[in-house]
Formats: structure tokens, C-alpha cells, sequence
């Protein structure tokens, strides 16, 4: 499941890059507090309780953001992406494996574009009358509704650094202009229709909610070390169905 849940939550995790315009700023380091509660659609209520804790979960995720590449790092592993091939790579922390996905070419795979333009088809993005301050920012409301559920989105201009994180929007943009699976997703009514940082999301996906809270942000140079592959980790195989 760990292997494509990064494909169920692409299009929501690529709002933000089609929300924003280019400003060549700094590079951000942020945390967020991410809780996590319910049961996968499709799988029993019942579970050991040492299955129900993998999904009920509360952590700290670390985000690091230049304006060539972007890392996740949480207790499931850590995900680079790499903007200026648009490479994804998954790290296994525990047995020191990791995959990777250029996306370039995975819109080329008819099954994968399916299942974006299936996920895809349907959103729409709705500005929310609706204001309150989160972490000591004051956000405006949006609401997100795709594949029959809608999730929020609390954004704010007042955050730190809110103008380093729109430095990826018209190149992610640019990227995507040749390649039909990743420019509907623009099409999809994503550019433009998110303003400000995202202070807080809560997204409704698969019976799962996940609600991400800003913790701290700070502008910082960061290492291009953070964006590599360690020396000690082996490429496994990644293999897509045609």
C-alpha cells in the first residue's frame, strides 16, 4: 500500500505547485504536525490493534524546499522529487532500498494516466466564505472536492516564507505544457484558484483523513546533500503495467 499511496495523494500534493508564480526566493525548511485517523476503504473495521496504529497516527513531518528539488521525510520514509527532471524517488529508511519514478514518463503509461485523469476529472476547487486563525496565522478556507469526497484547505499569505514557496508554479507549469496526463491536471482547474501557504489541510482520501497543521517555518540555505541518494542505498526496479 506504502508503494502507491504516493499516487492516490500526486494530485492534491501538486495543488500547490499549480497554485503558485514564479519569485526566485530562498530556500524553506518547515515541520507539520500530520494526524491521521480511519480505516482504508474496503478493509475490515476490526483490525489488531497493531494494524489499526499504522493508520491512526499522529508525527512530525520535516519538508525541505529549494527551487530544484523538494524532501518529505516521515515514519513511513522520505520522498525526493527532483524538479528540474521531475524525478521521484521513494527512500526505504529501514532496508536502505528506494525506487524511482520520473513522471514524465509515467503519464506516458496509459494505465497511469488513466487512474490521474479518473482522479482528476471531477475536482473542483471552491474559495470557502470562511476565516480563522491557525498557528497564529489568520487563512481563508478552500474547499477541494474530488473522487466523491471533499477535503480543506486553510491557506494564508501571512506565513514566512510564503513568497519563497511560489517560486514553483510557472516552472512546474513549463514542465508539464508537452505532456498530456500532467497538463490535465492543470486543465482540471488547479492554477490559480489557491492563494497562500497551506496552513492547515484536512483531506478525506480512501476513508482515510489526514489533517496537516503547520508547526514552524524557517528560511534557510539547504544542502544539496539533502536532495541525493546515499551511496548506501540499492535502486530496486520500478515496474508500472502497461
Amino acid at each position: 500500500m506504502k508503494n502507491r499511496k504516493w499516487m492516490w495523494c500526486l494530485p492534491l500534493a501538486l495543488l500547490a505547485f499549480f497554485a503558485v508564480s514564479p519569485v526566485a526566493y530562498g530556500d524553506l525548511y518547515w515541520e507539520s504536525v500530520v494526524v491521521t485517523k480511519g480505516v482504508p476503504t474496503g478493509m475490515p473495521k476490526n483490525l489488531p490493534k497493531q494494524v489499526l496504529d499504522q493508520f491512526n497516527k499522529t508525527e512530525t513531518v520535516k519538508n525541505y524546499l529549494t527551487s530544484n528539488a523538494s524532501r518529505t521525510d516521515t515514519s513511513d520514509g522520505i520522498m525526493i522529487m527532483d524538479l528540474d527532471t521531475m524525478t521521484m524517488y521513494q527512500l526505504n529508511t529501514t532496508d536502505k532500498t528506494y525506487t524511482k519514478v520520473n513522471m514524465m514518463s509515467l503519464m506516458d503509461n496509459e494505465m497511469a494516466r488513466g487512474l490521474m485523469k479518473g482522479i482528476t476529472q471531477d475536482m473542483k476547487i471552491t474559495p470557502a466564505n470562511e476565516t480563522k486563525k491557525i498557528a497564529g496565522y489568520g487563512c481563508k478556507k478552500y474547499n477541494v472536492t474530488m473522487m466523491g469526497s471533499t477535503s480543506e484547505y486553510w491557506l494564508s499569505k501571512d506565513v514566512e516564507g510564503y513568497k519563497e514557496f511560489r517560486v514553483l508554479g510557472k516552472k512546474m507549469e513549463k514542465m508539464v505544457e508537452n505532456n498530456p496526463g500532467l497538463k490535465q491536471m492543470s486543465a482540471a482547474g488547479m492554477a490559480g484558484n489557491l492563494d497562500g501557504f497551506p496552513v492547515q489541510t484536512v483531506i478525506n482520501v480512501m476513508g482515510m483523513t489526514t489533517t496537516t497543521t503547520l508547526k514552524s517555518i524557517v528560511e534557510k540555505a539547504l544542502s544539496k546533500d539533502l536532495f541525493m541518494m546515499p551511496n548506501d542505498y540499492k535502486l530496486l526496479e520500478s515496474r508500472m503495467p502497461h
